[in-house]
């Protein structure tokens, strides 16, 4: 197999980056090597590593001071292409507020509601956006006491809108999504986390608020349960709290589900949903991966759904959900046979070598920030990666895994101290740093001699923090 691929764009990586990012914190193992190392060095006892360190990891040219930016974006907001649309229904009962709620959309907003006064209610469907126009379109849905309705999703910024609603529907289907509001620098790049707050505003309070006051503000209004408030603001932006139903109306957010649809769809969306669940099943791999991992797959068809009439186009929404097949599959494969498992080694460490020599590119984006694959190397390797999974799902060859704590056991003695290197230069723990710690393991791995490199591996695959496989 051909380990080296030019010309590769990011793209490709960010299912096996995302993977990466739950495995190394969870574990605890690479806290306890960095001091490991540190002790070692203070004593003169490190012996000399096997891997060569990659290079110095590149930087960005000096800017100005970012601008502090109170925003509740699943992704970047300048790397989006699902930029708000909104749309009055054609007997102008209804406004369709469909994609990310970024600069501008108030005003957006506000032009079509001027011009609808027959307008009854508000059919939502987005990933959030920026607090503060979010919460300038709340208050025109109060003022007006519009209705509010998900049938798809609405996360993040956009429940203040949906909490605004006098009545707060769900579609059969519909989902709310909540977490902490984060701050962004000019390069829509997350630059830091707001600090969770009990403040107390008032409507007219503009001056000095920070995301989560926003966010506090409009669940209060609507006489949220306040244990449900505190606990949507403990989630951080990269782990979205979905609750149930029953929940959601016990605390007030949600004034009820309904049972079947009650709205058509919002203009020019992808379909319903047996229309994308038929069209994904064409492709093998959603197939294979039905038959192995039903409730995994079963989800990321939703979320396909979902994400296909909230503002992106069908190919986003398909590669997103295969992002989350690509790492409950590779998480799965530390139960495959060994002639699988050194395909996915060879795959997985020639990846990393690749991004090692662009400065990991990957690790610098969130999973969903790039549009649809076009660069060839990424179309390529994500065919091979396809196949792979497709073998290894459709294969009763499965072998057991290895126990949980025998993994971090094996691990340990045989890879860690091949990358004290690695913590020598202040290593801290955090996105992009655990990002590239697990690239360099891959490449790690794939150095050790030919009797341990698979049993490393599969330890790897069986360590805690995986997404659980089926």
């Amino acid at each position: 197999m051909d380990r080296k691929r030019n010309s590769w764009s990011m793209r490709a990586a960010l299912p096996l980056a995302a993977a990466l990012l739950g495995v190394f914190p969870a574990s605890g193992l690479f806290a306890q090597s960095q001091t490991d190392s540190r002790a070692a060095t203070k004593a003169g006892t490190v012996a000399p590593v096997a891997v060569t360190p990659p290079p110095r990891i590149e930087t960005r040219p000096a800017a100005p001071a970012p601008v502090t930016v109170e925003s509740k974006p699943v992704t970047p907001a300048s790397k989006l292409k699902p930029n708000l649309k909104v749309q009055l229904s054609a007997d102008g009962q209804t406004i369709y507020l469909v994609g990310m709620i970024l600069d501008g959309s108030f005003h957006r907003f506000d032009e079509v509601l001027r011009g609808a006064p027959k307008a009854r209610r508000v059919h939502l469907s987005s990933s959030g956006g920026y607090t503060i126009e979010a919460r300038l379109i709340a208050a025109l849905v109060r003022k007006r006491k519009l209705d509010t309705y998900v049938e798809y999703y609405c996360a993040s910024a956009c429940t203040q809108i949906f909490a605004a609603g006098r009545e707060r529907v769900l579609g059969p289907h519909g989902e709310l999504g909540f977490h902490q509001a984060i701050s962004i620098d000019p390069a829509s790049a997350v630059k830091s986390l707001r600090p969770v707050t009990d403040r107390k505003l008032t409507s007219t309070t503009v001056f000095g608020v920070n995301g989560n006051d926003t966010l506090r503000l409009a669940y209060e209004l609507a006489g949220v349960d306040q244990a449900f408030i505190d606990k949507a603001l403990s989630y951080g932006h990269a782990n979205m709290w979905r609750p149930g139903t029953e929940e959601m109306i016990a605390a007030r957010i949600v004034t009820r589900r309904a049972e079947r649809a009650e709205l058509p769809g919002p203009p020019g969306g992808s379909g319903t949903r047996d229309e994308i669940r038929a069209g994904l099943l064409q492709d093998p791999l959603w197939r294979a991966a039905l038959a192995r991992l039903p409730k995994t797959t079963e989800a990321a068809l939703d979320d396909v759904w979902r994400s296909a009439n909230s503002g992106y186009n069908l190919t986003q929404a398909r590669e997103n959900g295969r992002t989350k097949l690509v790492v409950t599959g590779t998480h799965a494969m530390a139960r495959a046979p060994d002639a699988l498992l050194e395909r996915a080694l060879l795959l997985h460490a020639g990846l990393a070598k690749t991004q090692r020599e662009l400065g990991y590119p990957a690790c610098r984006l969130e999973p969903g920030d790039m549009p649809e694959t076009s660069e060839p190397g990424d179309l390529a390797f994500m065919r091979d990666e396809d196949a792979l999974l497709i073998d290894f799902l459709m294969t009763e060859a499965w072998v057991p895994a290895i126990e949980k704590s025998e993994a971090m056991r094996i691990f340990s003695r045989e890879v860690l101290p091949k990358m004290t290197w690695a913590y020598r230069s202040g290593y801290k723990s955090g996105k992009q740093a655990d990002c590239r710690i697990g690239f360099i393991t891959f490449e790690t791995i794939d150095a050790l001699p030919k009797k341990k490199r698979l049993t490393a591996y599969r330890a790897l695959l069986s360590m805690p923090g995986w997404e659980d496989a089926e």
